[in-house]
């Protein structure tokens, strides 16, 4: 007979992030009652189903925020444990069938408490729980709490810039900006690789990608009043910025095989004295 086994969770939690289909169809029955109770005026049948079904809400709720904790944690390399948000969502579910058994369906104690046991584990067999460990590697001489802290700073604004480009009306800075923002992209993603290259760059983590945000911040607010002068500056301004991530980007590209290169002269010389 074949062992229970829990599906991978980092195949899996990709194509769930946002859908958790199984756990919309939890809500069904008890949405079916409320409605029902309420066109029946039964009010007393109608907040004892609507209670059930806020607990599968709620189950519903923090299921999608860990499905998504957990989509980012699986998606980089150096990140903090996400908060048990899957295992909320397994409580309440469990919470949500305890009470449907009990309260509404008026079953024994124990075969409640079985059902909400069966909905746990079936839970975490099918979805899995949170990540516990933190994904902390090599900092170098950056605590990695500072290292990630840019990181995580770095990331936050770059994505606020990438849902501002949306208001650029002018379509050739639209698509300056945007390819300045994927070289960003591309130098975060880097870094995530090798934050110990963090304190290095960190005037690009900073500076560079906060003062981006900030210009087209401005520009957004301000674009119906920009004289065609001031476009031109700004065209300049984005393509000097892309060429300067573009030397960013081949600076952390580089790293390893520059240290590299150093420790072999090192060696080198170290064996060459003896």
């Amino acid at each position: 007979m074949p062992v229970a086994r829990r599906i991978d969770s980092t195949t899996y939690v990709k194509r769930t992030k946002t859908l958790g289909i199984l756990l919309y169809l939890f809500l069904i029955p008890p949405l079916i009652s409320v409605v029902l109770a309420l066109f029946s005026l039964q009010i007393g049948a109608f907040f004892l189903n609507l209670i059930a079904f806020l607990l599968f809400l709620a189950a519903l709720y923090f299921s999608k925020k860990g499905f998504a904790a957990q989509w980012e944690y699986e998606s980089v390399h150096f990140a903090k444990a996400p908060k048990p948000y899957k295992l909320t969502g397994a409580i309440f579910l469990s919470l949500a069938t305890f009470y449907s058994a009990f309260v509404l369906s008026r079953m024994g104690l124990f075969q409640s408490l079985f059902l909400a046991l069966i909905a746990f584990v079936g839970y975490y067999l099918w979805y899995g729980f949170d990540p516990m460990k933190d994904k902390i590697p090599d900092t170098g001489d950056m605590g990695s709490e500072v290292a990630y802290k840019t990181l995580q700073e770095a990331r936050e604004k770059l994505k606020k810039s990438q849902e501002l480009v949306k208001d650029i009306r002018n379509y050739d800075l639209r698509k300056r900006v945007e390819r300045t923002l994927k070289k960003a992209e591309e130098i975060l993603q880097e870094l995530d690789k090798k934050p110990a290259y963090v304190r290095r760059l960190r005037k690009f983590l900073v500076v560079f990608v906060d003062s981006v945000y900030d210009v087209t911040q401005s520009y957004v607010k301000t674009q119906e009043e920009i004289s065609e002068e001031m476009k031109s500056s700004l065209f300049h301004l984005m393509d000097e910025v892309e060429r300067r991530f573009d030397r960013e980007l081949e600076k952390v590209r580089s790293q390893g095989a520059n240290e590299l290169d150093t420790k072999m002269r090192t060696l080198d010389k170290q064996i060459k004295e003896e």
